[in-house]
């Protein structure tokens, strides 16, 4: 043996013992494993390799024989060992995935059976990088230094002179831009396919790739804003793609899963069709999660489709429901149209939806509410406007008619699973994100994202409820909704007035004040009995709104200004201790906690967000970060939190979408715990619910739900995928949207 090839075989060793977080020990030093005990319905056994027995790598057992895609992953022990827990009856094909090998030989087996595994090692550090989720790949972009901003356009250094900081630029290119939509690091992405055509350089690929398909107008917009004289980052994505191709590898490697992350098992459905994405879904009342048990889960397709899909978990099935709209109601095709031929649809109009379903909610009862389009955008009722007996109407009127498609103008569409049959609410103000309120009326809150940070027309940021004891008392649409614009106590005395400033006016502090940003998340806190929401706006701001005794006369709002090192927010969620969760593109989970907050919260300048920085704690995630950018990759679009030690990892608990990372982050006694999903890989998490299903059952009878939001679901991992991670070879094994579900044995054998 030469000594080149010595220290090769060396280093694939080390390489494997690290990758396994087993730092300074080798495998082959472990003793055997002692037998696995199994079920009648269970797959289980010992993984080895050439180094003995593979501790944190997953075994994946998949069939193609129920009415869905299906997988169920588990997790190997700190000897190698496995349980594939209650499996359907069905036939399988079971194989190891883990960071240091390559996919082993896919093997037939049945349930009931002891299967035992040989891992295969990666022969190269190229061919192990295959297998690494999205940040690892995304983090070799070339980003902008620090030193060039703020910008100061053409005739400067060259930045746009919006962009006043790096922190501004990375959002741009994280979640509140090019990574709202699609998982940016990922095979399909990092790769060109072939399809897209021939091009003289990677510059005019990406500019062809950016224009194609319905989102190719948003995209192109994107890109523009993000051009410089040196191409900005439509050449550092060229040049990105160009050193993926010649070999360049990312610097680091992820970790094996350790401790409680081995305890894991997540079960992989897909539902609707590779054509059609979906934004959200719902399982059960978030306040009573026992509701609708082992029942169906319906998800939200926003601007893709009419058909909004609905899964049975125990039977595998998937179907789909279709809300009514009104004659003349516009479709997202008219905001969306295809210009560009994608290299998987062609011209097809892929989105076309009238619907325009963004996310959903389950009450007490079992009823789903969609935020959805039911009516025209200029169609506005007379009870939204001047002269209306609602007081909402009387106090601010919202009567700003838009024609033809406009994203953000929702309303409300109810599913009554028992009778089938929907009802259309018909609210003057438009849908977005929405929750339940604890109290006697079961007040729906509804955000809009409208405003400073939303879509445009600031003058309609407001947050609506609907009262819906009452609605489903009288039938009264109007008479049991509310809503109310953001004003902040600027003048100190505690309550609101009315006569406040306006935004864009030089500040009168005898005053109140309207502030115009738009509230995206929308999260009701069972502590205090106020609702809180996320803007857009760069850095990112909280807002709390506190209705008062008598809305909407008496509502007063609270804004907060994420401070550095957090900015670039999306969704959020409030424990119920009234302790608000923030996903940042900064690389952190971040929570505000208003019972820090030393001085007072009103008066003047409190409409500027920096009463509270005290307030906020940061905590980083892991993973690699762009050169120069101290934070993780990542793209965490939303923050659920675990009211009731669903899962199993306690109260509390809050959980942060990995987008860039195939995966879920929890935050446990001040740690991270990463929940990841390594088959297939693609999973973009937006929204996340918990059920109960059987309390009874332990660990069994719960579960976590997240579906797999990417609005290219054709980019996730192929059931017949010809590289790790690529998407299928044919439209018929591209992948569809798929519905993950997460739970904790309380160790990686049970069973």
């Amino acid at each position: 043996m030469s000594a080149a090839t010595a220290m090769h075989k060396q280093a694939l060793l080390v390489f494997a013992a690290v990758a396994a977080g087993l730092p300074g020990e080798l495998h082959a030093q472990q003793t055997p494993a002692p037998a696995v005990e199994i079920d009648a319905d269970d797959i289980g056994g010992v993984v080895t390799s050439r180094f003995g027995p593979e501790a944190g790598v997953w075994v994946i057992a998949q069939t193609t024989e129920l009415g869905t895609r299906f997988a169920k992953i588990a997790v190997t022990d700190e000897r190698g060992r496995y349980v594939v827990p209650d499996l359907p009856k069905a036939r399988y094909r079971v194989w190891v995935r883990g960071y240091g090998l390559v996919d082993s030989s896919k093997v037939a087996a049945e349930r009931g059976q002891i299967l035992n595994l040989t891992a295969e090692t990666a022969p190269s550090l190229a061919a192990a990088a295959q297998y690494y989720p999205a940040a690892y790949w995304y983090s070799m972009l070339k980003i902008p230094d620090q030193s060039r901003f703020p910008g100061t356009g053409d005739k400067g250094n060259g930045i746009p002179e919006n962009f006043k900081t790096q922190q501004q630029w990375l959002n741009f290119i994280k979640t509140n831009g090019c990574g709202n939509c699609h998982q940016i690091g990922n095979y399909a992405t990092r790769t060109i396919a072939a399809a897209l055509g021939n091009f003289e350089s990677s510059q005019d690929a990406w500019t062809q790739r950016l224009s194609v398909g319905p989102a190719g107008h948003d995209m192109v917009n994107f890109i523009t804003q993000l051009m410089t004289p040196d191409g900005g980052q439509l050449a550092a994505l060229a040049d990105w793609s160009d050193r993926i191709k010649a070999g360049e590898l990312p610097p680091r490697s992820p970790r094996r899963p350790a401790g409680v992350e081995r305890n894991l098992v997540v079960t992989v459905r897909d539902w609707l069709d590779p054509k059609h994405y979906l934004h959200d879904l719902t399982t059960t009342d978030r306040r009573h999660p026992t509701i609708n048990a082992y029942g169906p889960i319906y998800g939200d397709t926003e601007l893709s489709s009419n058909a909004q899909p609905v899964l049975d978990p125990v039977h595998n099935t998937k179907t789909t429901i279709e809300p009514p709209v009104r004659e003349g109601t516009p479709s997202s095709a008219l905001a969306n149209k295809v210009v560009a031929a994608s290299a998987y649809w062609g011209m097809e109009q892929t989105w076309d939806s009238k619907v325009n379903a963004h996310t959903s909610v389950m009450d007490q009862d079992g009823r789903v509410y969609f935020a959805a389009q039911n009516r025209a955008p200029k169609d506005i009722p007379a009870y939204c406007k001047k002269g209306s007996s609602l007081r909402s109407a009387q106090l601010y009127p919202l009567d700003v008619p838009h024609e033809g498609f406009f994203q953000n103008s929702r309303q409300v569409t109810v599913y009554d699973p028992k009778t089938k049959k929907f009802t259309t609410i018909d609210t003057c103000f438009g849908t977005h994100h929405l929750n339940f309120a604890e109290d006697a009326n079961n007040t729906l809150w509804l955000s809009n994202n409208t405003g400073l940070g939303g879509a445009p027309n600031p003058e309609l940021a407001v947050a609506g409820w609907i009262n819906t004891k009452l609605l489903w008392q009288t039938g009264d649409a109007a008479k049991a909704q509310g809503w109310t614009p953001f004003i902040v106590d600027t003048n100190g005395n505690g309550k609101r007035d009315e006569g406040y400033n306006q935004p864009g006016q030089p500040p009168d502090y005898s005053k109140d004040t309207r502030i115009p940003f738009g509230m995206y998340a929308m999260a009701y806190s069972p502590a205090d009995k106020v609702v809180w929401g996320s803007s857009l706006a760069h850095p990112g701001y909280i807002m709390r709104l506190d209705t008062g005794r008598n809305p909407p006369d008496t509502a007063l709002t609270e804004i907060y200004k994420v401070p550095l090192p957090g900015y670039g927010i999306r969704g959020m969620d409030v424990d119920r201790d009234g302790v608000a969760w923030l996903p940042l593109d900064s690389g952190h989970l971040a929570s505000f906690d208003r019972r820090k907050c030393k001085g007072p919260l009103n008066g003047p300048s409190a409409e500027k967000g920096e009463k509270c920085p005290e307030g906020f704690s940061f905590y980083p995630l892991s993973g690699p970060g762009f050169q120069g950018d101290p934070g993780a990759e990542e793209n965490p679009y939303y923050v659920w939190v675990d009211w009731f030690n669903i899962l199993g990892l306690g109260p509390n608990v809050p959980f942060e979408t990995g987008n860039q990372s195939d995966s879920l982050h929890a935050l446990v006694g001040g740690q991270i715990v990463e929940l990841r999903v390594p088959y297939p890989m693609g999973f973009f998490a937006k929204g996340l619910e918990g059920r109960i299903d059987d309390p009874k059952a332990g660990w069994k009878g719960r579960e976590l739900w997240a579906t797999s939001g990417n609005r290219t679901p054709f980019h996730i991992e192929g059931i017949d995928a010809p590289a790790p991670g690529a998407p299928g070879a044919t439209p018929e094994t591209l992948s569809s949207p798929l519905v993950v579900e997460f739970q904790l044995r309380p160790n990686p054998l049970a069973h």
